[in-house]
């Protein structure tokens, strides 16, 4: 990537961020207790001004609001691909892959819970454009047949083809997600391997790698401490072939006789250096997202390697937009102020 490009890249990236929400935003977001004071709010916002402009708040419900947020988050990372040249867009595409797979997995709830109601239609014009597949007519789909046939010329045909059944309720969701993030991270490392090398490479591959493991830590923490899974249910949820820590270890976890357990193994990890000591981290899985966001803010800040600094944008956003949407669901459960924070990564 040619240095003016590149240094093109981070400085979008540093300033989107630089327009993040911070903790004194979350304070106030903390407090509010509608969806129409969350819009006012983040009218005034600049990264979400432009997306919330033409809102009227006492009109708005829920749902649509999610729908923009996204679209928002979906606007910032356009800002970056939009500087990138022939040689290295294959993997900042991979944003665009992973919106892709979201999208069919949002199909295929819809269809499983044989809910009509549309939700799915307001992606960008860009996302729309360039899709693999047509996004308005997958997006009609009332039937798994009919979701394969959209699909047939794309890369998620023959990960969902065997999946397939005549009955919404025999639609075996969860292994159908699980191939869909294998089929994710085997795409993000084969492009890593076909376009970088030498510390670029080493790098890259880290943050990734580092991504599955706390990603599969967090699989093993709920199904040990929610659904008292067994060893070769847990296994059969991870991404074993891309993740940093060895099946040994990852078993090693699973083995363990309490869930909880599996806090102070990430307490004795590579990772706790970028962790506060005199937080109370309540849940393992705030614990490991915190890891992941601080690693990420350590490289947006410090890194001059724009892929790197692209990639750990992409896991802020990501991080920004579910404290969003756990304000939002917080409201509507009516959760008090103190169980929402719990919540928040920030």
């Amino acid at each position: 990537m040619g240095s003016l490009t590149g240094n093109a890249i981070i400085s979008k990236a540093k300033s989107i961020y630089g327009n993040r929400l911070k903790a004194n935003d979350y304070e106030y977001l903390l407090k509010v207790r509608t969806v129409p004071e969350i819009v006012t709010y983040l009218k005034n916002k600049v990264n979400y001004r432009e997306y919330l402009l033409d809102v009227h708040e006492q009109s708005i419900h829920r749902g649509q609001l999610e729908e923009l947020i996204k679209k928002a988050h979906f606007g910032h990372t356009l800002k970056l691909v939009k500087f990138v040249d022939t040689k290295d867009r294959k993997f900042f595409e991979l944003n665009m892959i992973q919106r892709e797979i979201d999208v069919v997995l949002s199909v295929l709830r819809k269809i499983i819970s044989n809910e009509t109601t549309q939700t799915y239609s307001d992606y960008p014009t860009f996302f729309t454009k360039h899709s693999s597949f047509d996004v308005f007519t997958l997006t009609e789909s009332d039937s798994f047949t009919e979701t394969l046939e959209i699909l047939e010329n794309t890369r998620y045909y023959d990960v969902l083809k065997p999946f397939n059944v005549n009955r919404r309720e025999d639609i075996d969701y969860s292994k159908i997600e699980h191939e869909m993030d294998k089929l994710y991270y085997d795409i993000v490392f084969t492009r890593i391997d076909e376009l970088y090398s030498g510390k670029e490479h080493e790098e890259l591959t880290n943050i990734f790698q580092t991504k599955v493991e706390l990603e599969n830590i967090i699989k093993v923490y709920r199904l040990k401490k929610f659904y008292n899974a067994d060893k070769e249910t847990i296994i059969d949820t991870l991404i074993l072939k891309h993740s940093k820590m060895s099946r040994r270890k990852l078993e090693e976890l699973i083995r363990l006789p309490e869930a909880d357990l599996i806090y102070y193994y990430l307490e004795r990890s590579e990772h706790s250096a970028v962790i506060e000591k005199d937080q109370d981290y309540v849940y393992v899985e705030y614990y490991a997202e915190k890891i992941k966001y601080n690693l990420a803010k350590q490289y947006i800040y410090f890194s001059n390697n724009a892929p790197k600094v692209y990639s750990a944008f992409l896991i802020l956003n990501e991080i920004e937009r579910d404290n969003l949407f756990n304000i939002i669901e917080g409201i509507r459960y009516d959760l008090s102020e103190e169980e929402i924070k719990k919540m928040l990564i920030y």
